[in-house]
């Protein structure tokens, strides 16, 4: 019989078994084995539990549910996000019940959570979340070239499209392909630098002035997850690959995104390039624009090839195409679990005003402190 356990470290031989059974069956996910404690403590901004399908001695899967406030307008609460739920049923039918009673699991330790990212609409995680009648939204995702030529050789999904990869070629060889992204980005850019009266700063770490955003902002949106300073810092904490941009006018700090790039190196989708990305940010609706413009600044002088933002609130996609981020399929879900779905769908309908992004399906740096998560085979890059 199974039953869901939190994790303890005398499942760790068994735990290492079901990763060996499942490469075995050749399957490519394996299940983080711990490299320490979790970090927390509970009840804390934001802290994260484990758990494990257990089958007598054996384990048969597991996930993780994080736990992080959130505001439904602006009432807070307590929430869950559950992450990839790793279950020997993907290679053994015997098994195909134990994804299903994890998530169940999730949603009877936490009924207000979701799942964020899902790897695509149609994929296993998103059919899961459906036979469990989440509701399924894509939330939107966003691109801006900045170096044509090397987007050009390297932009390994657009190479797959047959008979693409000659003409980015020759696009990438006669300076078309850099000549064009910079005509674009022109041609699409539509906020000025920030005025003499708007300062941008880095900042090391979240201080009070993040909580004054967080107070300020956190009622413009119908739903949105906490981002005061201590939960930022826990997130994004320093010495890691995160940074910040903090956009003020005067005395008031008006909003602020993370920033985090990669040289990727033989990755599937982008080759070798240099790819930046808006992790997370936070602003009133109408500073969006000066926040985006700070952050792709930013960006940009660090010289990555090309940049990614994934953002569901309408006036930070407005902010990403008026700063020349171009529109582009997204496969990054927001599957909600019934319960929330209904808290959120009392007070915004059609979803509209719900603030989502990168950072609030990463965990910032939770998950790699506790946890060296891979797949089996071709590791899977966090950014994209």
């Amino acid at each position: 019989m199974i039953r869901i356990q939190p994790f303890d470290a005398t499942r760790s031989a068994a735990l290492a078994d079901l990763n060996r059974r499942m490469a075995a069956a050749g399957s490519s996910w394996q299940f983080p084995e711990p490299r320490g404690s979790a970090p927390g403590p509970a009840g804390g901004p934001v802290f994260q539990e484990f758990f494990l399908a257990v089958d007598g001695p054996a384990v048969r899967g597991g996930y993780t549910l994080q736990h992080r406030g959130a505001c439904f307008r602006d009432e807070e609460r307590r929430i869950g996000s559950w992450y990839q739920p790793i279950s020997e049923g993907s290679v053994d039918p015997k098994y195909s019940l134990v994804a299903i009673q994890m998530l169940r699991d999730a949603f009877r330790r936490e009924p207000l959570c979701f799942g964020l990212g899902l790897e695509g609409i149609d994929s296993p995680l998103s059919k899961l979340a459906a036979t469990l009648r989440c509701e399924l939204r894509l939330v939107p995702f966003f691109v801006r070239i900045q170096n044509g030529r090397r987007f050009a050789e390297e932009a390994r999904f657009l190479r797959k499209q047959r008979g693409l990869g000659p003409l980015l070629d020759l696009a990438a060889t006669t300076g078309v392909a850099g000549l064009g992204a910079a005509l674009l980005r022109g041609a699409l850019q539509r906020v000025p630098r920030p005025d003499t009266r708007a300062i941008v700063e880095n900042a090391a770490r979240f201080g009070p002035w993040a909580d004054e955003v967080w107070q300020r902002c956190r009622g413009r949106y119908s739903f949105v997850e906490v981002r005061d300073a201590a939960t930022l810092n826990r997130l994004y904490p320093e010495r890691q690959r995160f940074r910040c941009v903090r956009v003020l006018r005067g005395d008031t700090t008006l909003g602020w995104a993370v920033l985090d790039s990669k040289h990727m190196s033989d990755d599937a989708k982008f080759g070798d390039l240099h790819v930046g990305r808006i992790a997370d940010c936070l602003a009133a609706p109408e500073d969006a624009d000066l926040v985006v413009r700070a952050a792709a600044d930013a960006l940009a002088s660090e010289g990555v090839d090309v940049m990614l933002s994934n953002q569901s609130h309408p006036a930070w996609c407005a902010a990403l195409r008026r700063n020349a981020f171009l529109a582009a399929p997204s496969n990054f879900v927001f599957a909600p679990s019934p319960e929330l779905a209904k808290q959120i769908g009392a007070i915004d309908p059609e979803g509209r005003e719900i603030h989502l992004n990168r950072g609030d399906a990463d965990g910032g740096a939770l998950t790699r402190a506790a946890f060296s998560a891979r797949r089996a085979r071709r590791p899977r890059l966090a950014l994209v």
